[in-house]
């Protein structure tokens, strides 16, 4: 189903419930933006006579990502990846949008902290059942980040880890927060191993299900995973090692981690913490740049944490 909407310049609430109202028909009486995510902009909609919706709009350059997320709805969904339904859609539009099912509930990081080891194991085991349902889907022997294994970027696991650390270091020299050094010694550890990287096979996993994109009821209730644009074809513990490097640098019981990779019969070894000393120095390159509004602001407490986080998984990484 594709409806038509008004043109404007930077996507926003009056958008949002301009989209939902020429779908449904019916006015949404609260809009609110959510204030998590980098990369689009998302809204709750709350009506008074039907179930509340999202509507997640993007610029005309997140074309191509919301085709992805319409695709791996169709391809993931079927097969219990337990994804919002898509409502309605216009791909084409100025502004791309999809009006999506509302899951009751939050991030993950909103409630982790209140959360019971039983309950935070609980989430574990439903997130590594949807990665494991993923894992099942088609891969063509090719690695990195896209919707479609065939169009996967790389030849080899390594290179997905090197442009990682090639985007940080672009990001770090620009705001000039943390030592670009801190590149250099992590890009010396993932050449060492190289040999041992490239020998790991091309499995597709959900790449950001970490402390975003799963949600949670207050009281713990796992609701579902959200915001699948696009796959990533490499090694399936990746995104576990995100999530370690968020609670690392932010806050959180690191136990659901350990919960998770158990769940999924996956090791934490040297590799595992090279990905998480990837994946922090990722973290790190977001401080003192603007992407779409939802930044959190720079603490040098966190950023001291941080750093210590890196160089604690480094050392781990070469044990």
């Amino acid at each position: 189903m594709k409806q038509k909407t008004p043109m404007r310049r930077t996507p926003d609430a009056a958008l949002a419930a301009a989209i939902a109202s020429g779908v449904t028909g019916c006015t949404p009486v609260a809009v609110r933006r959510f204030t998590t995510g980098a990369r689009h902009y998302v809204f709750d909609l709350q009506f008074a006579d039907r179930r509340p919706a999202v509507v997640r709009i993007g610029e005309p350059s997140a074309r191509a990502e919301m085709a992805g997320a319409v695709y791996l709805s169709g391809l993931l969904r079927p097969g219990g990846v337990p994804l919002p339904a898509i409502l309605a859609e216009n791909i084409d539009a100025e502004f791309p949008w999809l009006l999506l099912e509302r899951f009751p509930g939050m991030d993950l990081g909103s409630v982790i902290l209140n959360l019971s080891e039983e309950k935070l194991d609980a989430i574990a085991s439903q997130v590594a059942h949807a990665q494991a349902i993923t894992a099942r889907t088609k891969s063509a022997g090719r690695y990195g980040y896209t919707a479609r294994a065939e169009q996967a970027p790389h030849g080899a696991w390594s290179q997905v880890l090197l442009a990682n650390l090639a985007r940080s270091r672009g990001r770090i020299g620009s705001a000039g927060l943390f030592d670009i050094g801190l590149v250099d010694a992590i890009e010396h550890e993932v050449a060492a191993r190289r040999g041992e990287l490239d020998k790991i096979e091309a499995t597709p996993f959900l790449h950001d299900t970490t402390t975003k994109n799963v949600i949670v009821t207050p009281e713990g209730a796992f609701s579902g995973i959200v915001d699948v644009d696009d796959l990533c074809f490499g090694d399936p513990r990746y995104p576990a090692a995100l999530t370690l490097a968020a609670l690392m640098a932010y806050g959180g019981p690191m136990s659901y981690v350990f919960a998770w990779l158990r769940h999924a019969g996956q090791t934490d070894d040297r590799l595992f913490r090279l990905y998480t000393s990837v994946l922090l120095l990722d973290l790190m390159a977001e401080h003192g740049h603007i992407f779409n509004g939802n930044e959190t602001p720079s603490a040098p407490a966190v950023r001291a944490r941080m750093q210590h986080a890196l160089e604690l998984n480094l050392k781990l990484a070469r044990s």
